[in-house]
């Protein structure tokens, strides 16, 4: 990504503490020496292998927290998946994505090939926009689908409302209908350059389904962003679909005018 985009890179590996192990310290030291030497050798690997400028950044802290205060310094942060668990994300890259101020890209698999095949999940509001844009500039050899899952969470309001069971599938026949018309007025913003899909059902399913159906390598969601506190909302839906997913996620940040309470 750093070659294609012509950007330098910045390579950061935290040190945790220790001290709740119990670790004495002459062992801390020991394991810490060893782990700063781990990143070196990276750094090392990374240098013989590309033409732009690599750097590293050893510190000690709480890696959540310190890639935060990094990547403010950038437009993209980039963060590995569980090593624990390959189906989920790691709480590290949870955060991460939570508070960072800039796009964060969860990466789920070892990459083989640039992004061919990228799903933006959508809800046609301006916001969900980035999704879509930020795959456009940063992959623009990728293939993208906008995609909006009409949700279910609503339908057992209207049961409760006194519809019929009949009036409830055809309320929902209607919506669904008129989500392909608010779909193509959507995606006109990007003429020529962005397929829509309109699915029925709830988004962290319909979206994984795809991605396994499309053999889609990238999915992207927006967040909003809080300006004065610096504090970031990664809305519910848009944290549930990237935790459903199996593939890679962009998280594309959002401005807001946000307020705490």
């Amino acid at each position: 990504m750093a070659e294609t985009s012509g950007a330098s890179l910045e390579l950061v590996h935290v040190l945790d503490p220790l001290a709740d192990a119990m670790i004495p310290q002459s062992l801390v030291k020991l394991v810490d020496e060893h782990r700063e030497q781990a990143a070196h050798n990276t750094l090392s690997w990374v240098k013989g292998r590309t033409d732009v400028p690599v750097d590293l950044h050893v510190i000690k802290g709480s890696p959540a927290w310190e890639m935060v205060r990094l990547a403010k310094q950038g437009d993209l942060a980039i963060v590995g998946n569980s090593n624990l668990d390959t189906a989920r994300i790691g709480p590290v890259a949870a955060d991460v994505a939570r508070m960072a101020s800039s796009d964060v890209l969860i990466v789920r698999r070892q990459p083989r090939a640039p992004y061919r095949r990228a799903i933006a999940a959508v809800d046609f509001s301006e916001a969900s926009k980035a999704a879509v844009q930020q795959v456009l500039e940063r992959f623009p050899d990728a293939e993208v689908t906008a995609l909006f899952s009409l949700p279910t969470r609503f339908d057992p309001l209207l049961s409760q409302a006194g519809l019929f069971e009949e009036e409830v599938a055809a309320s929902r026949s209607q919506r669904l209908e008129e989500s392909g018309l608010r779909m193509e007025e959507f995606i006109e913003n990007w003429p020529g350059r962005v397929r829509p899909l309109v699915v029925d059902g709830p988004p962290e399913e319909t979206v994984a389904e795809m991605v396994r159906r499309r053999g889609a390598d990238l999915v992207s969601v927006a967040s909003r962003g809080a300006g004065a506190t610096r504090m970031v909302l990664l809305g519910s839906v848009a944290e549930a679909v990237a935790a459903a997913v199996p593939c890679d996620v962009l998280v594309a940040r959002v401005p807001s005018t946000f307020r705490r309470p």
